[in-house]
């Protein structure tokens, strides 16, 4: 059985990401493998004063199978995510990092439709809502039903359906995984023209309140691109409505969401080597001033590959910084391209959409609010192709914290905030492979 095993690997490996056709069938195999190495001394949240930073190393390893008919497709993915170190060195492996990625079928109507059933990868525009969280060891993944329609080169929609339980039962429907939607619709229409795409989106969230009760929330936006000579424009409007099931009123109830994320950006190349970009994104958060509080009206991303926006150190909305004052992100980027090297530098400004409270002068008899102002944050991203689907990318990022944020997430402004990291990637199939990066 080992050498059975033994000779399989090494056959899958042999044919990289090739293709082999047998009949009306194509057998096709893309491997990855992702290894990072990070230090962190206040990433996500500022560090404290004596505090020593953490040092790891994390990676992914995944095979895409995928079986494709005139009629039909089947992709199978596994993977193996795990810390260097995770697992003795001896003793059998109980880390427990082996998962499924994608594991689906495709069933194949005609040219311009087609469904997909199962667990996928799935990503929209540009991953705001909903992202593939490809910079995660382990991705952002979905069980669901996914209907594609191609109305011709130019129009498209996709309409996503899913339905989650965390066991068999035979007499409940009670979902209690925690942090996870039980019910999801989504709809995704794309306009193209020559000089410019439109698209939008409405999505259905359902989540377990009580053992009695699923409340629902709602995503609806657009998201609009222009292109002229070295110009592009990119800009959202989301809008969020409906219940938060992990925020309760004073009565016990869900309380209601009224949220906005708005964005803008500008890019310039005035020449083939180097870009520029401005922009800015507003998400809307909730006052700490109870009388000026109506609701929830703290804007929640969901699905999307949040490491992609609002700085690389994640302090907003990377599994933290819901529910809370939301966030004013204005930056600037540049880019620089040297034939096999790319070179990001990125200054973001970044403040509070919403009061927060003066501990020190706020009293029952009046509130104060403090400044808006949370910081700034600095961050320098190196990439460099060493060969045909193999990348070298690094990065430094370095955050400047106010007194605002050390309130809301506490540390000291005093230390230094800094974080790095090293990635190496092997994509067969992908010329210049790197990830996780600003649209």
């Amino acid at each position: 059985m080992q050498k059975c095993s033994i000779a399989g690997i090494l056959i899958l490996s042999a044919l990289g990401a090739t293709a082999q056709q047998t009949g009306d069938f194509m057998h096709s195999f893309s491997p990855q493998l992702m290894v990072r190495g990070e230090y962190l001394h206040g990433y996500q949240a500022l560090a404290e004063k004596d505090a020593d930073p953490g040092v790891y190393i994390a990676q992914r390893a995944r095979l895409t199978y995928k079986l494709s008919h005139p009629r039909f497709d089947i992709v199978i993915a596994p993977q193996d995510v795990r810390i260097w170190g995770g697992s003795h060195h001896l003793t059998p492996d109980t880390s427990a990092g082996f998962s499924l990625a994608e594991g689906y079928g495709t069933l194949k109507f005609d040219k311009r439709n087609k469904l997909k059933i199962g667990r996928q990868i799935i990503q929209y525009d540009e991953h705001r809502i909903i992202g593939s969280l490809d910079w995660a060891m382990q991705s952002r993944r979905h069980d669901l039903l996914l209907f594609q329609h191609a109305g011709d080169s130019t129009l498209s929609f996709d309409i996503g359906l899913a339905w989650n339980q965390d066991g068999a039962r035979p007499a409940s429907t009670v979902y209690r995984l925690k942090n996870n939607y039980k019910t999801l619709q989504f709809l995704w229409i794309s306009k193209k023209w020559p000089s410019s795409d439109l698209s939008a989106l409405f999505l259905n969230n359902g989540f377990q309140f009580d053992d009695r009760t699923t409340v629902f929330n709602q995503t609806l936006g657009v998201n609009f691109k222009y292109r002229f000579e070295k110009l592009r424009l990119l800009a959202w409007a989301y809008y969020q409505t409906g219940k938060n099931a992990a925020s309760k009123d004073e009565f016990g109830n869900p309380r209601q969401i009224r949220g906005v994320d708005l964005a803008i950006a500008i890019h310039y190349q005035p020449a083939d080597f180097v870009n520029f970009s401005l922009g800015g994104e507003f998400l809307s958060g909730t006052s700490q001033d109870s009388s000026r509080r109506d609701g929830l009206n703290a804007f929640n991303p969901f699905y999307g590959t949040n490491h992609r926006f609002n700085g690389y150190m994640d302090y907003f909305f990377v599994g933290n910084h819901l529910n809370n004052v939301g966030l004013i992100d204005g930056y600037f980027n540049v880019n620089f391209q040297h034939k096999k090297q790319d070179l990001q530098l990125s200054f973001h400004y970044f403040a509070a959409a919403a009061d927060v409270s003066d501990p020190e002068r706020s009293s029952p008899a009046g509130f104060v609010a403090m400044k808006p102002g949370l910081g700034q944050e600095v961050d320098l991203t190196y990439i460099y192709q060493i060969a045909e689907g193999v990348g070298l990318q690094a990065g430094y990022s370095q955050f400047f914290g106010a007194e605002t944020l050390r309130i809301l997430k506490g540390g000291s402004v005093k230390a230094v905030s800094n974080w790095a990291y090293l990635m190496l990637l092997i994509r067969p199939g992908i010329s210049r492979p790197k990830t996780g990066l600003s649209p």
